[in-house]
């Protein structure tokens, strides 16, 4: 594959053909949660502002759309009209994606901890205007079963991820901390890898990329996960129907956060 490329380090090989990207669509769109679970699983996307959050929500449900038609239910962009402030959610099936504002948008840090882990436990209402949401005590927010977070991704730019600044690090390590705590099955997303300078043609092939990898070792050491946790997804694509590599893209890193979440919801039953 020439210099550029290298599998030392790289644990994702997803195979880019039509045929497996109907089975990763066929088992994600077909998914039934274990009984008592509810009737889907919630999936909470959490990062920074300016990340892609809300991109890779319109992404997923693009990939999961039967013929990949584009999907952009979701407002996106670093427009102040667009930035996120309040907890939504958007269903494909049997997935619930959930969309929150960008961690580092909240004030107080303590009291942004305290919002995450409410939302983790299902305590904050749909529609929830995170920017001034100040509960008193748990008392004032009982538990909506149907809201409880079952998985995590946890978003970055890929681009800048040796940028980001000791504060934000350690605030963010808190953050996972708090995430940690409740057993969920998280992954790291890494966003705009487009921007490394690999070329589209070699996307098939992303996870053996060199450039891709270092920054992989990057997200490992601020994250604390796993390279094997840490995936990429692509927000760019043209015209009405997302590309399949790109979908596979997508899909896979769904398959993996569900199969992992359906282990960990029958585990516990």
């Amino acid at each position: 594959m020439g210099s550029d490329f290298s599998k030392v380090g790289c644990f994702h090989f997803p195979t880019m053909d039509k045929r497996n990207l109907d089975t990763l669509r066929n088992y994600l769109r077909n998914y039934n949660p274990p009984v008592g679970c509810g009737d889907c699983i919630n999936i909470l996307l959490f990062g920074m502002v300016g990340a892609g959050k809300s991109s890779i929500i319109n992404t997923f449900l693009s990939a999961l759309d039967p013929q990949g038609t584009t999907i952009t239910c979701v407002p996106t962009g670093m427009n102040p009209q667009s930035l996120t402030k309040e907890l939504m959610s958007y269903r494909a099936g049997s997935l619930k994606f959930w969309d929150s504002a960008g961690w580092n948008a909240l004030e107080n840090a303590d009291r942004a901890n305290t919002v995450l882990r409410m939302i983790l436990e299902g305590r904050v209402p749909k529609g929830t205007n995170l920017h001034s949401f100040n509960p008193d005590s748990d008392s004032n927010y009982p538990v909506i079963p149907e809201n409880v977070i079952h998985g995590v991704a946890l978003i970055f730019n890929i681009d800048i991820i040796g940028c980001i600044s000791d504060d934000k690090m350690k605030e963010f390590q808190k953050f996972q901390t708090v995430v940690a705590e409740k057993y969920i099955h998280r992954v790291v997303i890494g966003t705009k890898f487009e921007l490394l300078g690999i070329p589209e043609k070699h996307n098939a092939w992303i996870y053996e990329y060199k450039s891709l990898q270092q920054k992989f070792e990057n997200l490992a050491a601020f994250t604390g996960m796993e390279r094997r946790s840490i995936f990429v997804v692509s927000n760019q694509w043209r015209g009405g129907q997302i590309e399949m590599i790109k979908c596979i893209l997508a899909l896979y890193v769904l398959d993996n956060m569900v199969r992992n979440i359906d282990r960990l919801l029958k585990a516990v039953k």
